[in-house]
């Protein structure tokens, strides 16, 4: 299992987070994008000579179990993906903790292709009143602010513990049998 650190940088801009769940395919999304900064939107003769030989920045991903992050070449938080059933999240009121607004930098051994080992799969969490899906691997005693939606938790040590996605409602689905299973069910009940 992958030991993943989070280190903080001063946030200069506040990124744009969405996130997005798809019950088609039983999946949570979260896409950040971060705004360039001035002096990032200068051509360099660097940046065109990357162009010409098509020479592209690193990107990093860590996976645990269902769970995929992709990490931009500073080793921000580019986008994150689970794949996940509601009606096993747990229901669960944890209390809110406020988080500093940072610029989490995820830092773990990657390889030369710049894959991280797994990191294990997290148990997941659900806070129906606010929307809020927790995503933990640990304890977190201390929470930095990507944007107001997502927050990264973290163990004393820096070690990430748990992902906090806010306003995310799902509609979980009810248990039980359902379409053809239902009839049958009713005509065994009824002696038919």
């Amino acid at each position: 299992m992958s030991l993943i650190t989070v280190h903080r940088a001063a946030r200069t801009f506040q990124p744009c987070v969405s996130a997005h769940w798809d019950a088609e395919s039983s999946t949570v999304s979260c896409d950040i994008e971060y705004a360039a900064a001035p002096e990032e939107n200068r051509t360099t003769l660097r940046d065109e000579i990357d162009r010409q030989f098509n020479i592209t920045a690193p990107t990093y991903f860590i996976t645990g179990g269902m769970f995929s992050m992709a990490l931009d070449s500073q080793k921000r938080i580019k986008d994150w993906d689970i794949y996940t059933n509601p009606a096993r999240w747990t229901e669960y009121t944890l209390p809110f903790a406020d988080a500093t607004p940072a610029t989490p930098i995820i830092d773990t051994v990657f390889d030369r292709n710049g894959r991280a080992e797994d990191m294990g799969e997290p148990d997941t969490y659900y806070e129906p009143l606010r929307g809020t899906l927790y995503l933990s691997w640990s304890e977190a005693t201390a929470w930095y602010a990507v944007a107001p939606s997502l927050a990264l938790g973290v163990m004393s040590d820096d070690t990430l513990a748990q992902i906090r996605l806010d306003g995310l409602f799902v509609q979980r689905a009810a248990h039980g049998p359902t379409g053809r299973w239902t009839r049958l069910l009713r005509c065994l009940r009824a002696g038919n």
